[in-house]
């Protein structure tokens, strides 16, 4: 399996049994060293080092058709440096809760909301 990465110069070896133990939520996984999104051929991963903030947000989703209106979705939004950011769609809350709680068990210390991250001057 080929690995690209997503942001960051720091490429990580030997990711073949992180992505096969890695938590799968949605189309994401999320590992002890990365975060892991399928692509052609390939998987594109954000290394967990990188990350400096996550945190969720509400959002909705139009619905197309006849109908119009949008149904409620979250997004967990990952940070990293002062200008990369991956916002991952989720359909309910529990998945991004457990998401976001395994990442600051794999990288402590995270900001966990936009206004820590601008203060930190991470956003």
């Amino acid at each position: 399996m080929k690995f690209e990465v997503m942001y960051g110069n720091a490429v990580e070896e030997n990711l073949e049994e992180d992505y096969r133990t890695a938590k799968k939520y949605s189309d994401f996984r999320i590992g002890r060293k990365a975060m892991y999104f399928p692509a052609f051929f390939k998987v594109k991963y954000i290394p967990l080092s990188v990350i400096d903030g996550a945190w969720i947000k509400k959002s909705v989703m139009p619905i197309k058709g006849c109908c119009g209106g949008s149904i409620p979705i979250y997004v967990l939004r990952i940070c990293c440096g002062s200008h990369f950011f991956q916002n991952i769609k989720l359909e309910n809350r529990k998945d991004a809760d457990q998401a976001l709680a395994l990442l600051k068990e794999y990288r402590p210390g995270l900001c966990d909301s936009p206004v820590v991250a601008e203060e930190k001057g991470v956003q």
